[in-house]
């Protein structure tokens, strides 16, 4: 059987390691990532899930927030991934938000987003350097129940951490199904519909962990179903 084709968003530069990493993590699953950017939207072709990857922060005003001074926030990307998860809950395509994706998620059903985690949440000063946040480790709770307790088979994971901002307001028919002993939302899902999934938290630097393979593998099983 063909791999399924996984459509995963990317800024125009600067992305090779990040792509690569969540391309990895695809291809173990049994499928085949292609990068869509701006510049390579790729609408009319083919694919059978979505992966809304990490990145810069997304345009407060988008939520009703007054923009940060100075920040350079990337319009052409928060338009693409609006139109992709448009595009998927048409098609009925699995859907894998990471961290910015998460955020993007809870945004375009209509959620909003701290803006800065740590002063939002008590206990949530994580590290700020790149190779400590890579490298740092927080424990995440599951509901039990939930989509990403199914898939992991556990009620408390180990989990990275490379965001500053977070999921404040939940969107429409969005729950939180996994979160911080401090309260910071880590997981998002939609119940209604059979992989639609956000995560705060990196999975694509995970995978030498079974169960952050097992989430690839479920959104490879969910993508294979589209194609019937």
């Amino acid at each position: 059987m063909a791999r399924p084709l996984i459509a995963v968003t990317r800024p125009v530069t600067g992305d090779r390691l990040p792509f690569a990493a969540v391309a990895a993590g695809v291809w173990l699953a049994g499928g085949r990532a292609v990068r869509i950017t701006e510049r390579e939207a790729k609408l009319n072709e083919p694919f059978h899930g979505l992966v809304v990857s990490g990145g810069t922060d997304i345009y407060p005003e988008l939520y009703n927030q007054p923009p940060k001074p100075h920040y350079r926030y990337d319009h052409g990307r928060d338009d693409l991934e609006r139109q992709w998860l448009s595009r998927a809950e048409e098609e009925g395509l699995p859907v894998l938000g990471i961290c910015r994706g998460a955020q993007l998620i809870n945004v375009v059903r209509g959620g909003t987003l701290h803006m800065d985690v740590s002063k939002a949440y008590e206990k949530a000063r994580y590290p700020s350097g790149t190779l400590a946040r890579i490298f740092y480790r927080k424990r995440a709770h599951i509901e039990r129940g939930s989509k990403l307790h199914s898939i992991v088979g556990l009620e408390s994971v180990r989990i990275n951490s490379l965001h500053t901002q977070a999921i404040d307001r939940l969107g429409s028919h969005l729950v939180g199904t996994a979160r911080e002993a401090n309260g910071v939302i880590q997981c998002i899902e939609d119940p209604r519909l059979p992989f639609f999934m956000g995560v705060q938290f990196h999975p694509e630097y995970l995978v030498y962990s079974k169960y952050y393979r097992r989430l690839f593998r479920a959104l490879l099983a969910a993508a294979r179903a589209v194609t019937g």
